[in-house]
């Protein structure tokens, strides 16, 4: 529980004070299709920021397939349909910790100002792969958005993507 609580602690001070290095933007631009990247620059700040560093840390793994670095990248876009405010993120997490079937019930709503949040962290999932379906992404990055939150049960390409993707998204 201690190792839990100071990550989150760790997390949400990221959520607050972290932001794009202006150059990382240029690095991203040159990586995803204008409409992919016009995608990515309405994220908020602290998700761009998220997002850039699960890349990051994919690359110092040794990982070069395409479609998982640009799903690194946006793999939280769906977040961007409907932002959050910091104390609503706070409670996704308060949910998710000790009511997590409550919450994942709740996240499977229609949205309501008390259910909001919860829907967001379901559903954000399949929001961001229709977003960047619509914006030409390949079917590969298009299935990795949408499924990742699921749990992993087989052993394919994707799957192993899927997990490196999950692991790196873990850990920032």
């Amino acid at each position: 529980m201690i190792v839990g609580a100071r990550y989150r602690i760790w997390q949400f001070g990221r959520l607050i004070s972290a932001r794009m290095p202006s150059d990382s933007l240029a690095e991203i631009k040159k990586v995803l299709p204008p409409p992919l990247f016009e995608l990515f620059i309405h994220m908020r700040p602290s998700d761009q920021f998220h997002s850039y560093c699960v890349r990051q840390m994919l690359i110092e793994r040794g990982h070069t397939h395409p479609d998982l670095l640009s799903a690194a990248l946006l793999h939280d876009v769906g977040k961007a349909k409907m932002p959050l405010m910091i104390w609503e993120r706070v409670l996704i997490v308060l949910g998710f910790k000790f009511f997590r079937h409550r919450a994942i019930q709740l996240g499977r709503r229609h949205p309501t100002p008390l259910t909001r949040s919860f829907v967001v962290a379901v559903q954000h999932p399949a929001w961001g792969a229709d977003m960047v379906n619509a914006a030409g992404g390949s079917p590969v990055l298009v299935e990795l958005i949408k499924r990742h939150q699921d749990k992993i049960e087989s052993k394919d390409e994707l799957s192993e993507m899927l997990y490196a993707l999950q692991e790196a998204d873990n850990l920032n």
